[in-house]
Formats: structure tokens, C-alpha cells, sequence
């Protein structure tokens, strides 16, 4: 939640003068959805683990993901949002992983400037 307060004075043709001030909330939104399951088994459905995002989201600044041990299995960075082409596929040194729990951490940069720190937990199965 941001805010900002405008002041603001008006003089008339009279010189009678009239000020005030407004404070103004809003409510920052920033659409980011990440699943917490995928299933990279070739059947062209939820086959990558990537961001979907609304026009807020500039770009997924990095994205790393961990397995059980703390291994990084996969880094990306500079990542487009909407783009299943950059995602993970499931792999580590090009040899698909067994079914398992992932941690990921990710850096977002959103049109405002802003940039978020997300994280979250993914479940990939075959």
C-alpha cells in the first residue's frame, strides 16, 4: 500500500483564497501466478515450470532453483514472464530428475520500477 498527499490552493478573480489536501492510498497490484507442480513427461502440457505474469511484470530478473540438498539445479536470468520456452524443464547437465520437492527463489522487476523477492516450493512429477 503506497500513498502520497497532494496539497493544492485556489485564488479566485477576488483574491479570496481556498486550500486543501488530500491523501491518496493505493493498493499496488502486482499479478504474478507460479505453480507449484509440473510435469516435464513430453506431453506438451505443463511440461516447464515458468512465470505467468499481467503487463505489470517487466521481467523475471533471475530465477533459481534448488533441490531437497541445496543443489542449484537451474538459474535463469532476465527471463521474459509468459514465455514457457525459458523455463525449467525439469533437467540438471541435460538428464531429467526424478519426482521430487524443489525450492525456488526469484527476483522480479515490475514497470513501476520496483523490484520483488519471491519464493515458493515446486512439486515436479512424471
Amino acid at each position: 500500500l503506497y500513498q502520497s498527499t497532494y496539497y493544492v490552493e485556489v485564488v479566485d478573480l477576488n483574491g479570496c483564497k481556498n486550500s486543501d489536501r488530500i491523501t491518496v492510498f493505493v493498493e499496488k497490484s502486482q499479478p504474478l501466478y507460479v505453480p507449484n507442480i509440473f510435469s516435464p513427461n513430453g506431453d506438451g502440457e505443463n511440461d516447464r515450470f515458468f512465470f505467468q505474469a499481467g503487463p505489470e511484470v517487466v521481467r523475471i530478473d533471475e530465477l533459481a532453483i534448488f533441490d531437497r540438498w541445496g543443489n542449484k539445479v537451474f538459474v535463469g536470468k532476465d527471463l521474459a514472464p509468459n514465455d514457457p520456452g525459458l523455463g525449467w524443464d525439469g533437467t540438471f547437465q541435460q538428464k531429467p530428475l526424478d519426482p521430487q520437492v524443489f525450492v525456488w527463489l526469484a527476483t522480479v522487476s515490475f514497470v513501476d520500477g520496483t523490484r520483488e523477492v519471491y519464493k515458493g516450493d515446486l512439486v515436479l512429477v512424471r
